[in-house]
């Protein structure tokens, strides 16, 4: 059984004068220093997860409880799963980390199978960079746009092959670092790992990740370790915010989490350890879907298929709509949409509102988006471009411009006063980190 006792010592025994103050842009460098640092996401984590009573999530209620708890953490646009955890280990909204959404934009060519795999993709400094520098050893598992980073020691990024039908786990071990490091993992903490026993979405994917990052810990002892769960994401999607498979999910992730930190107890470092533990958005329930390239192919400003001509198109990031013009100073075609948007039957045109370039600017979207498209919420936006431009539809989304799906946070460890605060941006958190671990600056060159 996992205890959670070293909790209460460790919160009778910190520095209570060390007060960690989250603010817009700020906070206060903690006076009694972790020595290592473990930043924890669960995918699609929110506030409901962690405070109905009626979510089997014990763990987390318990560091909730005994932690600080910030309530609402605000995302960047959008609140999608890449440029999310980007701005997570980076402190910068997409328009400078250049994350822009999960699959990049291609120029009216397909994305369907192309993401933001590369941590070269990151256009700025990382914690894994700054923690590497000053000569610590770091750690990361199933992190997002991590791939090839030459300041992670140990390893396992978020990667698959474009062939679905291959072993997925056999394909990425050339690109964990150091090499063997996979072969290791699954020899001495969680076993063989395939499409069976860490399928995306299973239950069983969350323990084995815990265990892996036990493993790591204990027999590395990185400073600095970022781990993301996935499983939570996976039935939001499909079955929305309440479901008996998410809270099969949610008690999933809550164990890993509770792993995670027995673990540091049990080998005398919960005293020593900062712990984070976040999400990448929240969710937000729907039961329509709006498709805005329908009315641009219509009206013969894009192809009908992926490759053809265009002048115009609307990308899906997140529950947000983006449009782009083939040419960024084409005042004819954005004139063109806008009077085909102004002009739509009052049933759709009330499904969502157009979000301008100064506000796209102001929240550190992509500088290229001509205007955005947000649905209200109850309507998430596909990418079709044929078909009904409105249909009925069930399921869960993410990713609006207004903030009406933040995702939440929990933390405790050295420096740390136990309490609740209501807010903070999702940029504030990468700094912390780095303060924490009393590196360099994020904004130093």
């Amino acid at each position: 059984m996992i205890t959670f006792g070293g909790l209460g010592f460790l919160r009778k025994t910190l520095v209570l004068v060390a007060v960690l103050l989250f603010s817009v842009g700020a906070y206060a460098k903690p006076m009694q220093q972790p020595k290592y640092v473990i930043l924890i996401t669960i995918d699609g984590l929110r506030a409901d997860m962690i405070d109905n009573p009626l979510m089997p999530s014990p763990f987390l209620k318990r560091m909730s409880r005994d932690g600080l708890r910030v309530e609402r953490v605000i995302g960047v646009p959008p609140a999608a799963t890449y440029p999310s955890h980007t701005t997570l280990v980076t402190g910068e909204v997409p328009a400078r980390h250049r994350v822009f959404y999960n699959r990049p934009f291609l120029w009216n060519r397909d994305t369907a199978r192309i993401s933001y795999w590369y941590a070269d993709s990151i256009a700025v400094p990382t914690i894994w960079q700054r923690a590497h520098e000053a000569g610590m050893k770091t750690a990361s598992l199933f992190w997002p746009v991590s791939t090839g980073s030459p300041y992670i020691d140990y390893n396992v990024p978020e990667f698959w092959s474009l062939n679905y039908s291959c072993d997925q786990m056999a394909y990425i071990k050339p690109f964990c670092t150091p090499a063997g490091i996979l072969d290791e993992l699954e020899q001495n903490a969680c076993g063989r790992l395939d499409t069976i026993t860490y399928q995306a979405g299973s239950l069983q994917r969350d323990g084995r990740t815990a265990a892996m990052a036990n493993y790591l810990m204990n027999r590395y002892q990185p400073r600095l370790m970022t781990i993301h769960l996935i499983t939570t994401d996976y039935s939001q999607h499909a079955l929305g915010t309440w479901s008996e498979r998410l809270l099969e999910d949610v008690a999933s992730a809550d164990h890993a989490v509770g792993s995670i930190v027995e673990n540091l107890r049990l080998t005398h470092r919960l005293d020593s350890t900062l712990l984070i533990v976040t999400g990448d958005h929240g969710f937000c329930d729907y039961s329509q879907t709006l498709s805005p390239n329908v009315w641009l192919t219509r009206a013969g400003l894009l192809s009908t298929e992926p490759g053809g001509a265009w002048s115009a198109c609307f990308y899906g990031g997140g529950n947000t709509s983006f449009l782009y013009l083939r040419n960024q100073h084409d005042d004819k075609t954005l004139q063109r949409v806008r009077h085909l948007l102004n002009t739509l039957p009052a049933g759709e045109r009330a499904l969502f509102r157009i979000v301008e370039k100064d506000e796209l600017t102001q929240k550190g979207a992509d500088p290229a988006v001509a205007l955005a498209l947000e649905p209200r919420v109850g309507v998430a936006v596909t990418n079709n471009r044929t078909g009904d431009v409105v249909s009925n539809r069930r399921g869960g989304t993410h990713g609006f411009l207004s903030g009406q799906d933040p995702t939440t946070l929990i933390a405790f460890g050295p420096g740390v006063t136990p309490g609740r605060r209501d807010t903070i941006r999702q940029t504030d958190i990468a700094p912390w980190i780095c303060a924490a671990l009393r590196c360099a600056s994020l904004n130093d060159k």
